[in-house]
């Protein structure tokens, strides 16, 4: 089976993301690049812009690296080249040009280069302000669209690939080393399970997977 079949199965697509532990190490290669990465699928254009969405996602905090200092465009870049269809990923560069775009408008810029956070973070926070119910409406009217190879409007198009940036941003930063190790409640070897744990017990983080750690 090749390998974008493999990931596929294990539901890796752009409308219906499940970034398995597996779909990680598969992209593992990613973990070496690092400030000379050179963009597979995005734009260099785009590939900065990515940049400044993915910080604006995760932004540094005092005791927290931002999305971009664990690489996670890295990442998304990797997963967009080497598992996406060529109509997803037809769907993921025109959702990041329309946003864009309309970022560019809203700010009243001339390129993607004079963006800001500030400009990019409210357009952004707009666009993904969707109930649960409206999310799940668009998301299965996207993949009938994409089976049956039908039209998709544009503002589904850039709803569906910023939904897709953002969730593949938060999957590539928590399971970064750097957090994973660093940052989360991490146990390297798991001993047993234990269905309810006192939050005082981890200081209130979260567990990271004790899963083999990428340096994105």
């Amino acid at each position: 089976m090749k390998r974008r079949e493999a990931i596929k199965g294990l539901g890796g697509s752009l409308g219906m993301l499940l970034v398995t532990p597996t779909v990680f190490g598969l992209l593992e290669s990613c973990a070496e690049e690092k400030a000379n990465w050179i963009p597979t699928f995005f734009s260099e254009e785009q590939a900065l812009f990515l940049n400044r969405i993915a910080d604006v996602i995760l932004p540094k905090t005092e005791d927290s690296p931002s999305a971009t200092e664990v690489n996670a465009p890295q990442f998304i870049d990797k997963f967009a080249s080497e598992v996406l269809e060529l109509k997803e990923q037809d769907v993921l560069k025109k959702g990041i040009s329309n946003f864009g775009n309309l970022v560019m408008k809203a700010a009243n810029a001339e390129v993607l280069d004079d963006l800001k956070p500030k400009d990019i973070e409210p357009v952004f926070g707009r666009i993904l302000k969707k109930t649960k119910e409206e999310n799940e409406t668009i998301m299965k009217n996207f993949n009938e669209a994409i089976e049956n190879e039908t039209p998709i409007s544009e503002e589904m198009t850039t709803y569906v690939a910023l939904h897709a940036i953002r969730r593949l941003c938060i999957h590539a930063y928590r399971n970064s080393e750097v957090v994973g190790e660093g940052i989360m409640a991490y146990k390297p070897v798991p001993t047993k399970q234990e269905g309810c744990i006192d939050i005082n017990e981890t200081n209130g983080k979260a567990y990271a997977l004790p899963l083999r750690r990428f340096r994105f």
